[in-house]
């Protein structure tokens, strides 16, 4: 079936049928109001069967063996099970115990009861910083609900599965209330918790849940709920696939045999991306001792202060639709964690030599010590040490190219970042131009022709440069591995030729990195006004400063 045709059936027919060669069989529990039915079936069912009348809630989505949901054959009511109150219950908790992936698959839903005293955009806010900040998911692309009496709902387009995830949102929930003096309900975050379903009718006040808008008001919230027809979900599956499916880009063109919806639902759906996993707090990652509210007076220890406590830059944020993140660094120490912040991600801390974000302009780094924020995808196959230039290509899959360059490689790429005119595709020609393997990240979706950067741990590291195919460039190569210091001043300007090609900010910065504490400014400047007045047609666009 098409990644279209899928998309398009928001709502698909419900079915009892399972095809015979299905082993996962993708179920929930609903539950029921009082007086009118048990408050939670004694039995589980799939997600592609009707809705049963006057169910109310459902439960997170539990992949059971056919011999597990066969099981269920064998009891007439599902109460007979010794030791559990039901056979649903007996087979909920050995999902729960099941440590394989997606046994358990726990949507990602917030609520706040505090609408009866809170106004909807202060609800709106914390909504919109817990998921932009503490999910790392676009707002925009989760979907709002009116409960039908006092809370605000938020259906989030992402699962976390297994319990040592479930546990890791129930904290960052915790955590995010603390810090936010927010007041979001964090019980939603437990084993086995039932969520009212779209256009369900509130036993209390008789409003149905209903979707809406952030900018509405509470008289057109509480109309539409008056107003809403009973047109009930479905299926279960119909419910996910309004969240997930319909967005084009969660979805995949499958490569196993074509299903029609329903059941295609998970075929569809790219798990890389629909499904989260949290950094646990179990990772041997420490917190440094230079951690401090306040920023130092000595202006000398500013720098190592700002690499462990200036605002982070995440390569994944508001990845969603957006282009790939590019960041050029220089690793100053280990890895870190750091209390309360970024759901406990590993972070690194680093010189920004320029950063631009998946959203672009809005998040950049240039010429600035911070942290640098890894996955736990990247963090596995992180191998860097102090003083490595590393470039990460970063994106919604939370899997990034890396790879070592030289240290002039680092100084162009971060200017084409941060100077005039700078976006992340200056900086990705460029460095696929010195052969770096970019993949096809950027808008040009060009591939190296030449060095393969292997991106996992224990790859070796990228060589600064390519064989050499000019004098100018072996002189350069050379001051890179054995010291600018062993160039005579001939030889330092023939260099100086070369690299002022890329502008006078990136010459610059690469002199004074190879001469560091050396470095003199009044002899480089010279040595520049030199080259560009001996050769006016080569550099006569550079302004001397």
């Amino acid at each position: 079936m098409s990644k279209t045709s899928s998309n398009n059936a928001a709502n698909s027919t419900p079915t009892t049928v399972i095809p015979d060669a299905w082993e996962n069989i993708p179920c929930v529990q609903y539950g029921f109001p009082d007086h009118k039915g048990p408050k939670h079936a004694p039995k589980l069912r799939t997600i592609f069967e009707c809705v049963p009348e006057d169910a109310e809630t459902a439960s997170p989505v539990y992949h059971l063996s056919r011999e597990q949901y066969e099981r269920q054959d064998d009891f007439e009511s599902g109460y007979e099970v010794k030791g559990y109150t039901s056979i649903a219950t007996e087979l909920q908790d050995e999902c729960e115990a099941d440590n394989r992936e997606n046994r358990v698959l726990y949507p990602i839903h917030i609520e706040s009861d505090a609408y009866h005293k809170e106004s909807l955009a202060t609800l709106i806010g914390w909504f919109h910083d817990f998921v932009e900040d503490y999910l790392d998911v676009p707002f925009n692309t989760c979907t709002l609900y009116f409960s039908g009496r006092r809370s605000i709902h938020v259906h989030v387009p992402r699962f976390v599965s297994g319990e040592d995830q479930r546990e890791r949102l129930r904290q960052l929930a915790k955590s995010f209330c603390t810090e936010k003096d927010a007041d979001l309900d964090c019980g939603l975050y437990d084993p086995k918790r039932m969520f009212r379903l779209p256009s369900v009718e509130h036993a209390e006040t008789g409003l149905r849940k209903v979707e809406i808008q952030p900018k509405w008001d509470k008289t057109r919230i509480f109309r539409e709920a008056n107003e809403a027809s009973p047109d009930l979900p479905e299926s279960y599956e119909a419910v996910l696939r309004r969240v997930f499916a319909t967005q084009p880009s969660l979805t995949i063109e499958s490569p196993q045999p074509p299903l029609n919806p329903p059941h295609d639902l998970f075929r569809v759906l790219d798990s890389s991306k629909t499904v989260l996993e949290f950094e646990l707090d179990d990772q041997d990652i420490e917190t440094p001792l230079i951690e401090q509210e306040q920023c130092p007076e000595e202006a000398a220890a500013v720098p190592e202060w700002a690499q462990y406590n200036a605002k982070e830059f995440s390569p994944y944020a508001l990845a969603g639709g957006n282009g790939r993140s590019v960041a050029v660094v220089k690793v100053k120490a280990g890895a870190f964690a750091r209390r309360g912040v970024r759901n406990g991600a590993v972070l690194v801390p680093v010189y920004f030599y320029g950063a631009r974000g998946c959203a672009g302009e809005e998040f950049t780094k240039e010429d600035e010590h911070a942290p640098l924020q890894l996955s736990a995808r990247d963090f596995e196959k992180w191998d860097y040490k102090a003083g490595d230039d590393v470039v990460i290509i970063g994106g919604q899959s939370r899997n990034s190219r890396i790879f070592c360059v030289g240290s002039w490689q680092a100084t162009v790429a971060g200017h084409a970042l941060t100077g005039d005119g700078a976006n992340r595709q200056s900086a990705l020609d460029y460095l696929e131009s010195e052969g770096y393997d970019v993949g096809k990240a950027g808008t040009s979706g060009k591939t190296a022709p030449s060095k393969t950067v292997e991106s996992g741990r224990g790859a070796s590291h990228v060589s600064p440069m390519r064989a050499p195919s000019t004098e100018a460039a072996a002189l350069q190569q050379q001051a890179e591995q054995d010291g600018i210091e062993t160039l005579s001043h001939k030889e330092r300007s023939r260099v100086a030729c070369r690299v002022l090609k890329w502008g006078w900010e990136p010459a610059w910065e690469w002199f004074k990195s190879q001469f560091g504490a050396n470095f003199n400014p009044d002899i480089t400047r010279q040595q520049f006004r030199s080259v560009i007045e001996a050769y006016p047609e080569d550099y006569g666009h550079i302004e001397v400063r």
